[in-house]
């Protein structure tokens, strides 16, 4: 089983998922190093003298802990970050209000599947989404190999393999996701055990009646999550209301859905 991710650092909503396209469209921007060009690339060794030897200096300080929840429901990072124990899953992510999307205020929906493990692997494909062709975005990498396809064109492969998609798959992923709502976290509090995408769960709901919410910068609406009765990795994940976004009430919609546990069918081939 792989190692959990250490907490990342927080990270605004829209940024979040912002993020990702950014680094798509980056990676798009490399396929055209398979052009070759006649300018040669400045050495760092050249440019940037060696900085003097530093003296060590011992730093007293210890580690800032995240605060722990103050309601009665567990932290969204800690449920997101159980997902790393998992073989495989497949997630599905509706947004509203976070990304820019085409139509203007339409969807934005992205569909992925990891594979975790010695021989990791990873899908996704993103639609609704404004700035590439049709909206649609695809991605797969496998092992140090990683291909992307935008609309209707063809694969393309990265030069730089899976390092250059590595941080986009990040920022896809549950657990950043989560850690962009974490505020959230401590107006959380139980309702009912029930089943979420076929899997025993508890269900967590926080409200803008709650003075822990709106601090969050919920002001309207209410955020639910439901995590695994058993490990509790995160199972899903609806916040629907209006959010602070810098200063400025912003209605937003947020689902996350985790499904397809540990399934063999959960296997990513190379485009052909």
């Amino acid at each position: 089983m792989p190692a959990r991710r250490p907490f990342a650092a927080h990270r605004h909503p829209m940024a979040t998922i912002a993020a990702l396209i950014v680094l798509a469209a980056t990676f798009l921007a490399g396929c055209d190093l398979m052009v070759p060009t006649a300018t040669p690339r400045p050495s760092r060794f050249v440019a940037t003298p060696e900085p003097p030897e530093a003296t060590p200096v011992e730093i007293d300080e210890v580690p800032t802990l995240r605060p722990e929840p103050a309601g009665d429901g567990p932290d969204l990072v800690d449920g997101a970050n159980a997902l790393a124990d998992l073989d495989s899953y497949r997630v599905s992510v509706e947004s509203r209000g976070l990304v820019p999307a085409t139509p203007p205020n339409g969807t934005v929906k992205m569909a992925s599947t990891l594979v975790q493990g010695t021989d990791p692997a990873a899908e996704f494909t993103m639609t609704g989404v404004d700035g590439f062709a049709g909206g649609r975005l695809q991605a797969i990498v496998i092992g140090d190999e990683a291909w992307l396809k935008e609309g209707s064109a063809g694969w393309a492969k990265s030069p730089g393999g899976a390092a250059d998609f590595d941080a986009a798959f990040t920022t896809l992923s549950p657990i950043d996701l989560a850690t962009a709502f974490e505020s959230l976290s401590p107006g959380l509090h139980k309702l009912a055990s029930e089943r979420r995408n076929g899997q025993p769960s508890v269900h967590y709901r926080a409200t803008a009646a709650d003075d822990a919410t709106k601090l969050a910068g919920l002001t309207t609406g209410a955020a639910d999550a439901w995590l695994a009765a058993d490990d509790g990795h995160l199972v899903g994940m609806v916040i629907d209301g209006t959010w602070d976004v810098d200063g400025t009430p912003t209605a937003v919609f947020l689902d996350i859905e985790v499904s397809g546990i540990n399934d063999r069918a959960n296997t990513i081939a190379s485009p052909r």
